[in-house]
């Protein structure tokens, strides 16, 4: 789960469905991307970081984190 883009979004103001029309993704196709059931593409990476005007790290965006279910 990318929770570091997740909030990033979220100051935004935008919903995740708004962003991912603006990035240029289908809402449905970026929500199982950014909880980690599918992989983003390169070109989706490329737009997300322009989106911010590369201000905020590749790194930091996609830190990757693993929520593990308790009981």
């Amino acid at each position: 789960m990318y929770l570091n883009l997740a909030a990033e979004i979220k100051r935004t103001g935008l919903s995740q469905k708004d962003f991912a029309i603006r990035v240029k993704i289908s809402p449905i196709v970026f929500s199982r991307k950014i909880n980690g059931e599918t992989e983003f593409k390169l070109s989706e990476i490329k737009r997300i970081l322009e989106f911010w005007g590369l201000k905020l790290s590749f790194d930091y965006l996609f830190e990757n984190i693993e929520v593990k279910e308790v009981g």
